[in-house]
């Protein structure tokens, strides 16, 4: 490999290590968090998640840079799903309170 490719690549492995920091801290105050409803709403965790997004988009004062950030975490999401899927982790129950079932 050059030096370029190893650069590269120990680029990757921090911040896939540091995107798995990441994700198990946000899990788990999304975790507590949602002690405080009798049922959290999967609306309002997405609609949260979305603005988090929406502000650290807006924090890239580039806008090039800002639309390059926002195409590779749209890329990154079907990926990011189907390896929660496949790896059974996470789940929820959608309760509907006050409506009869279908």
């Amino acid at each position: 490999m050059t030096a370029t490719a190893d650069a590269l690549k120990a680029w990757k492995v921090e911040e896939a290590r540091q995107a798995q920091i990441l994700a198990t801290a946000i899990d788990a105050a999304i975790q507590e968090a949602a002690k405080q409803f009798d049922a959290p709403i999967m609306n309002a965790l997405c609609g949260a998640l979305v603005t988090v997004q929406a502000a650290v988009l807006s924090s890239v004062e580039d806008p090039h840079n800002r639309k390059e950030l926002r195409k590779a975490m749209e890329r990154a999401l079907p990926r990011a799903l189907a390896e929660a899927i496949a790896n059974g982790t996470g789940h929820c129950q959608t309760i509907v309170i006050g409506v009869p079932r279908q």
